[in-house]
């Protein structure tokens, strides 16, 4: 569609978007029957069992049928308390509560206001700032976007953004100040930073330490062994909330629950959305240490502001079916050895190639970063249209497919990879080798393009 006659008002608007009509599993065809391979899940890493499931059209169905909505200020409904109860069995011990959400920035909204109602209760009004990493993304709410680290997305709404927010350099290995370290010194240097920015705002002042376990924002960077624990000290130390951002790499994405389970780390508040309603749903939800949970109640705080979908016993009905298709089939084992596959073939087919810097990542939530010169670790310059060119030769070939240029001091040009749980190991291998062909094909293209 164009962007310029549609009545749409698309987020660029001068753009192009194609029109897709049908989906099927991890396939999805457009208006002119173009059928592509979808390795990103539906481009935000929602569709995590594929699409067009009758399962979960009859579990929304058969909601509806039943009970349609009603407003959690008022009562509750069985499909939030059952899906609530699930979740807090495979929360790590300890969290063992669930406020829900219609999706992620609204879910670290909530975990903001359930930490300021946290330090209210214990008697420390004064602790409301918030650290966060950047590069790192949050959402695209006012607080979830002052929180978020990529000055290329929150520059033009800065005047918006609450002023407590600090920024701490992600930890990175592949550029910055971590680059070359070993692993144990990054992350020694890389928590000394959250425990400098904390001391530098003054501990009493700060509500909470925010940071996802693997970002799209760092090109699938995995911080170094040791950081989480590192960080868990760090926030104990000065009382600060620890809140996991796993809206990407929750639900087995990584090949656990919880991408963090992956360092033996419990965060404070974990919040998930994506994978938690399958692309099926709106869905969000923010698991709360019980500890955290029971400070609050105890002195008869009120978490009052609640959305009008939160909680949506639709919503939470689709989660319960995501959850049972996903034990059913056996999908959490599945992830960890289509992760590990994946893995290997990006390492035998696209890391060795001339452009790529390096590739990285966990589980099925993979990624690579491309390089004007891999010796120098320097990106493509805009002008090179890297990430706009290798999405059109995938899409040529058959793949619908992620690139994103961030222009960051820290990351450049990044493919990311985050398909389906349910993707055929075929799929995978015929994704990869389509990579390496676009990128061999291009390659040249851009060297010339960044010479000019």
């Amino acid at each position: 569609m164009d962007g310029r006659a549609s009545a749409v008002f698309y987020r660029s608007p001068d753009d192009e978007y194609p029109l897709f009509v049908r989906a099927q599993g991890c396939r999805l065809w457009d208006e002119a029957g173009c059928e592509l391979v979808d390795l990103t899940s539906g481009v935000s890493g929602a569709a995590i069992i594929g699409q067009g499931r009758p399962d979960i059209a009859q579990a929304m169905a058969e909601q509806v049928r039943r009970l349609s909505y009603m407003h959690t200020a008022a009562g509750t409904t069985l499909p939030q308390e059952r899906l609530a109860r699930r979740l807090a069995d495979l929360a790590p011990e300890g969290v063992d509560r669930v406020m829900f959400s219609s999706g992620g920035s609204e879910a670290n909204e909530i975990a903001l206001r359930i930490a300021r109602q946290y330090h209210l209760a214990r008697g420390e009004p004064e602790r409301w700032k918030v650290v966060s990493l950047a590069p790192g993304y949050h959402g695209a709410t006012a607080g979830a976007l002052s929180m978020t680290g990529r000055w290329d997305i929150n520059r033009s709404y800065e005047p918006y953004l609450f002023r407590g927010v600090r920024k701490v350099t992600a930890p990175i290995t592949y550029r910055g100040p971590y680059r070359g370290l070993a692993e144990e010194e990054a992350a020694q240097r890389a928590a000394e930073a959250l425990d400098a920015a904390i001391e530098g705002e003054g501990p009493h002042t700060v509500s909470v330490f925010i940071a996802e376990p693997i970002a799209l924002s760092t090109g699938m960077a995995v911080p170094p062994d040791g950081y989480w624990r590192l960080v868990r000290e760090v926030c104990d130390r000065h009382g600060v909330l620890f809140v996991c951002d796993e809206v990407i790499t929750g639900m087995w994405r990584t090949g656990r629950f919880l991408a963090l389970d992956h360092a033996d780390v419990t965060a404070d508040i974990t919040t998930l959305a994506k994978g938690l309603g399958g692309g099926y749903a709106p869905l969000g939800a923010v698991l709360i240490r019980g500890s955290v949970a029971d400070a609050i109640r105890a002195e008869s705080r009120r978490m009052a502001e609640v959305h009008t979908y939160s909680g949506s016993a639709q919503s939470c009905a689709v989660g319960l079916a995501v959850l049972d298709a996903i034990e059913a089939e056996g999908l959490a084992g599945q992830s960890e050895k289509k992760g590990a596959l994946l893995a290997d073939l990006l390492a035998e087919r696209i890391a060795g190639l001339p452009w790529v810097g390096e590739v990285r990542g966990r589980g099925l939530c993979q990624g690579f970063e491309l390089a004007a010169d891999r010796a120098a670790r320097t990106s493509f310059p805009p002008s090179s249209e890297v990430a706009r060119s290798l999405t059109d030769a995938m899409r040529q070939r058959g793949f619908l497919s992620r690139t994103m240029h961030h222009g960051s001091a820290l990351v450049g040009d990044a493919a990311t990879l985050t398909p389906a749980l349910t993707i055929e190991t075929d799929d995978l291998d015929e994704g990869v080798a389509a990579m390496r062909a676009s990128i061999l094909d291009l390659g040249p293209v851009w060297e010339a393009q960044s010479e000019r």
